[in-house]
């Protein structure tokens, strides 16, 4: 059993509004109070920028970081920039994560909190493992809120979530070592870029696969839905290996209000368009351990029933779209 006082929870982002990114009011207060609740004993690290109101917050250690600023990714076809925080994410999850000397280590949003500590023992559940994907010392607990099976109706690979990462300290400091993404400035080109690969690539697909590379450097997807080179397979035996998908239930995990009530990822279409916990168990008896046992076929069908109401026909959706705008699925 893993001790409390083995972990160490980084707390990650803004403590208030931030350049524009809404924060819930009070949020990280919650936040950090919920680590104090459920894992007593672990070490809190608060990851943030300058100049944020820090009065009244519990933590062991602070960390302060420049602001890298937002990154522009892609141009819409107009010629805008198409502004995203990834590198503000992978700063504060980084430099949190470099002050850890714990065996064990969470990387929390500033705006989720902890509603119990089931994750703890979920990580010791699944113990067999193939040696050919096998990348981590040892798997890591994620979230599958925004862990996207089906996109825009179809199946979608290496859509990991970044949102909650429970495991090895070690591991967790590879997952987040990485490179600042620089600024797109060739409008012309990436506008072109874009029309002619269909959807950009996910962020959390880029984060993933910016980790994956350390292991395997020919993991690589064109966009969104790139399905070539048995992608999806590929995907899954990663996952299988590498990771255990659950839901913030099955975690202990709270979301903020922005993520719940009539956001489209907590409606029914968009929760089962995600992984869910049971499927992946099944790539892992797949793929890891054939004797685990397998769901029972009234929750698959159930699922199934759900997807094809709110996620399957998206696909037709997608289709008119691309005839419209010329775009190819490749």
């Amino acid at each position: 059993m893993i001790d409390f006082k083995d972990i160490t929870v980084v707390v990650q982002g803004p403590v208030q509004t931030f350049h524009d990114r809404e924060q819930e009011p009070g949020i990280t207060r919650k936040c950090l109070e919920s680590v104090r609740k459920h894992l007593p004993g672990s070490i809190i690290i608060l990851s943030t920028w300058p100049d944020q109101n820090l009065e009244g917050l519990d933590y062991d250690e602070l960390v302060i970081s420049e602001d890298p600023g937002s990154n522009i990714r892609y141009f819409s076809l107009d010629g805008t920039p198409q502004r995203f925080n990834n590198n503000r994410q992978i700063v504060s999850s980084r430099e949190g994560l470099k002050r850890v000397s714990t065996r064990y280590a969470v990387k929390l949003r500033s705006d989720n909190f902890l509603t119990g500590s089931q994750f703890v023992s979920l990580l010791q559940k699944f113990p067999l493992r193939s040696q050919q994907y096998k990348f981590f010392d040892e798997r890591v607990v994620v979230s599958n809120v925004f862990t996207r099976k089906y996109a825009k109706g179809y199946p979608v690979a290496f859509h990991l979530s970044d949102f909650f990462y429970f495991g090895l300290t070690t591991d967790l400091k590879i997952i987040w070592d990485l490179t600042l993404y620089p600024d797109a400035n060739d409008k012309e080109f990436k506008v072109q870029a874009s029309h002619r690969n269909d959807f950009e690539i996910d962020c959390t697909q880029m984060l993933w696969l910016s980790a994956l590379r350390k292991f395997d450097p020919e993991v690589k997807l064109n966009n969104l839905l790139d399905r070539k080179n048995d992608a999806l397979s590929h995907s899954n035996k990663i996952y299988a290996n590498n990771v255990i998908i659950a839901s913030p239930e099955d975690l202990g995990l709270g979301l903020c209000q922005k993520f719940l009530g009539s956001a489209r990822i907590s409606r029914t279409k968009g929760r089962c368009a995600q992984w869910q916990h049971w499927e992946w168990k099944e790539i892992y008896r797949r793929h890891c351990d054939p004797t685990a046992p397998s769901e029972p076929t009234r929750t698959k069908i159930a699922l199934f029933l759900q997807r094809l109401v709110h996620v399957y026909p998206v696909k037709l959706e997608t289709i008119f779209k691309r005839y419209k705008t010329g775009r190819n699925i490749r």
